[in-house]
């Protein structure tokens, strides 16, 4: 027999509201306003963090000296699993390295945890596997330490990955944000997310990951620069909503400037999804005075033709987009963005 609610016995059944309130919902790990809630409330049980810095940022800093400590840490979860230009090994790995990029941190060294399902396959295993030691060769930056379970088939869906990175700056990139200031993509948007949400409603396209590390890059602006973040869950939305938010400023972006290849256009369109919402996994804002603007974006555009100066600071707060038609307020999204992607 089935047990009945006790909160029924006396009459007062809750609401499916009520009950949804007291579970984890999708929408609490897509990147926006919920997910920030939930850290926040996560975050008051802990004790202050002594000694520690930028404890909400992409890395929490730890200063030795003239030097910082950089450290951060990542799960992913992905379906599917492998798809066009990569696998969840790749953004893993990405990942973790462009948390440590985005604070001005040369990365040092990561961390591998690894969670597989009973029956999961070792040829997918150790495709990803590979996958993960080309990009340490190729960057010179090693995994150094890890974990390895096995749970009962079922228990999960096939694998979850979780790494943690340490990075090494002499410089984090905190400097308060101005009015004046320049808003600045590292190249176009929402890649990643377009290239796995046709894969998972089986349409032809030639879009691929955008996934890929972000060091190089950013070591090459980090001196003309005055805070970066990677755009991943969230996408552009919740970056800029971010920086407003903890800058304290108001920050406009020009919607002819920002660089949308035509597919991720048509594809967001089609299934109705907020372009701005979209993740990337290999493209980062980074915010420099105007006068460094120009160079900035010199320098990136000999990694990416399409990086574009989008937007502007000024003083106020929340984000705007600039449209033809007039200016319309771009919202911390809300709710389950887009299916798991990251």
């Amino acid at each position: 027999m089935k047990k009945k609610d006790e909160s029924c016995l006396s009459g007062q059944c809750p609401t499916p509201i009520e009950r949804d309130m007291h579970t984890i919902k999708l929408s609490e790990g897509s990147g926006g306003r919920e997910m920030q809630a939930l850290i926040g409330t996560m975050r008051s049980q802990f004790g202050p963090a002594a000694g520690w810095a930028h404890a909400t940022d992409d890395g929490a800093t730890f200063s030795l000296g003239d030097q910082h400590l950089v450290f951060t840490t990542d799960a992913y979860v992905v379906t599917p699993i492998f798809f066009p230009g990569g696998n969840i090994g790749k953004i893993a790995f990405c990942g973790t390295v462009n948390d440590l990029a985005v604070m001005g941190a040369r990365p040092i060294g990561i961390s591998l945890s690894l969670i597989l399902e009973e029956g999961f396959s070792k040829e997918e295993f150790t495709r990803i596997i590979e996958t993960i030691g080309t990009l340490s060769k190729e960057t010179g930056i090693p995994v150094v330490t890890g974990d390895t379970k096995v749970v009962e088939r079922g228990g999960i869906d096939k694998i979850i990955i979780n790494t943690s990175g340490v990075g090494l700056a002499s410089r984090v990139l905190e400097e308060p944000l101005t009015e004046g200031d320049i808003v600045i993509v590292s190249g176009g948007l929402g890649e990643h997310g377009a290239a796995l949400l046709a894969r998972r409603f089986e349409l032809e396209t030639t879009l691929e990951t955008d996934s890929k590390p972000l060091y190089e890059e950013l070591a090459a602006i980090g001196s003309f620069i005055k805070q970066a973040k990677d755009i991943t869950r969230g996408g552009l939305a919740a970056i800029l909503n971010e920086l407003s938010d903890r800058n304290a400023v108001a920050i406009t972006v020009e919607e002819e400037s920002v660089p949308l290849h035509e597919e991720v256009r048509a594809l967001t369109e089609m299934l109705g999804i907020d372009v701005y919402s979209l993740a990337s996994e290999g493209r980062f804002v980074c915010v420099a005075a105007a006068e460094h603007a120009s160079q900035v974006l010199g320098i990136l555009r000999t990694f990416n033709v399409t990086a574009e100066q989008i937007g502007r600071v000024s003083a106020g707060r929340g984000v705007s987009v600039q449209t033809a038609y007039g200016k319309k307020i771009l919202s911390m999204p809300s709710g389950n963005i887009v299916p798991r992607i990251c």
